[in-house]
């Protein structure tokens, strides 16, 4: 779908909740996604949770006609859940793992196992290269109580970094995924202002706002939510950025699935599947800065600013929590030695003193081990977010007196390339 000078694509991206022993419709479902994409309308795929690598094989198998190549980023001790397709031939592949994820005893949560991360596929055809990012942030579990801001907030900085370092080579970059967070969020602007990212969402029409989440057209829906935001909450994006020799237009963004599964009564996922047909146009190098290079420049800090404070909290958080692990360790190591220093334990009850004394030491051990080891891999990891943070945040904040001396050396025909991540108009 290319003329010699410009390239149309379509980009497809769903969470598949696909969940071993969990998802509803697992298997069903599986199926009728491989079936969708087999069709031939999508250049390139981004899938999340695909947690049985079972499923994506399936899927590869029924896409190879179309979608010939294909990676599946392995990590952490379930894999990431994350994939792409791709019509065109894969030349690079890069994943990054977030140093924060969750907690490792918080089982249902299950975060953590995925060892979550941004995965990144480049691709090249008719001379444009193309840098396809997907990832899957930290789930919100509770919006009232939200444990996981700070190692969201980390996740959403790092990959913006992670996009904003490794795409300059690239016509177009794009990032698709289950973002887990609202548009104008923390999270959201981290990633969209960091990494100078445009939502394609921009080309729907204004009166559709149904969002990818918990919508009324979604069969896994909760009613009681649909009831309150019968649209739904949108955490699913295709961001996007042109390179510095290329134009980027944004012609198409749809939800292509349909509400149902054919001859079905469920949904594909309990996520929306959402596409952008985009149109990359190849440029002359010296044009001058695209425009999703030129923000402003005071939002950038004020998102920053609000990151660094959300780490802040979570630091101060973690230093009382390591108190308080060490308080219940040492409360409990009190009593295991002060019961049978001061009372005589009962032949009857020796067996139940025993199994107490087990119980309790494994949870010693647990408070220890969260007062210890985890909380300094928890504390490292947000710490050096936010020190990432506050570097870019002091290169914003001077970005000023940069920008001057670069416009003036450009007025006086100075040979340097413009390439400030960071700038204002």
């Amino acid at each position: 779908m290319s003329t010699q000078s410009d390239l149309v694509l379509t980009i497809f991206t769903l969470n598949v909740w696909g969940i071993a022993f969990v998802s509803k419709d697992r298997s069903q479902r599986i199926e009728a996604i491989a079936t969708a994409l087999s069709s031939g309308r999508y250049d390139v795929v981004c899938l999340q949770e695909v947690w049985v690598v079972d499923d994506y094989e399936k899927i590869k198998h029924a896409t190879r006609s179309v979608l010939p190549y294909s990676h599946y980023f392995y990590s952490g001790v379930t894999g990431s859940g994350l994939c792409i397709f791709s019509r065109w031939p894969i030349e690079d592949i890069m994943f990054h793992q977030w140093p924060v994820n969750g907690y490792v005893h918080k089982i249902f949560h299950g975060d953590w196992f995925g060892g979550k991360g941004v995965g990144l596929c480049h691709i090249s055809t008719n001379g444009i290269h193309i840098n396809i990012y997907t990832t899957h942030l930290h789930a919100q579990y509770d919006a009232h109580d939200d444990e996981y801001l700070a190692h969201r907030a980390v996740q959403a900085f790092d990959t913006a970094q992670f996009i904003r370092l490794t795409a300059d080579g690239a016509h177009l970059s794009v990032l698709a995924g289950d973002l887990n967070t609202h548009p104008g969020n923390l999270c959201h602007q981290l990633i969209q202002h960091c990494a100078q990212l445009e939502d394609t969402f921009h080309k729907q029409p204004a009166e559709n706002q149904t969002g990818t989440f918990d919508c009324s057209r979604n069969s896994y829906a909760v009613k009681s939510n649909v009831m309150k935001n019968p649209n739904g909450e949108r955490i699913d994006y295709i961001l996007y950025r042109a390179g510095l020799n290329a134009q980027v237009d944004v012609l198409e963004y749809s939800m292509p699935l349909q509400s149902r599964v054919p001859e079905q009564e469920f949904s594909y996922s309990d996520h929306e599947g959402i596409a952008a047909t985009i149109r990359v146009t190849p440029q002359s190098p010296e044009i001058s800065m695209p425009s999703c290079y030129i923000k402003d420049r005071g939002a950038i800090a004020a998102t920053l600013k609000a990151g660094i404070t959300t780490c802040a909290d979570a630091l101060n958080k973690l230093a009382h929590d390591k108190v308080w692990y060490l308080g219940v360790a040492g409360s409990l190591l009190v009593s295991l030695f002060s019961i049978p220093a001061f009372t005589e334990i009962p032949v009857t009850y020796s067996r139940t003193y025993q199994l107490t004394l087990v119980g309790t030491s494994g949870v010693i051990f647990f408070t220890m081990v969260m007062a210890t080891i985890w909380n300094r891999m928890e504390y490292n990891g947000i710490l050096g977010g936010q020190m990432r943070m506050q570097v870019v945040l002091d290169r914003v904040t001077d970005a000023y007196d940069t920008v001057d001396i670069e416009k003036t050396s450009m007025t006086t025909g100075s040979s340097n390339t413009l390439t400030q991540p960071f700038i204002e108009s």
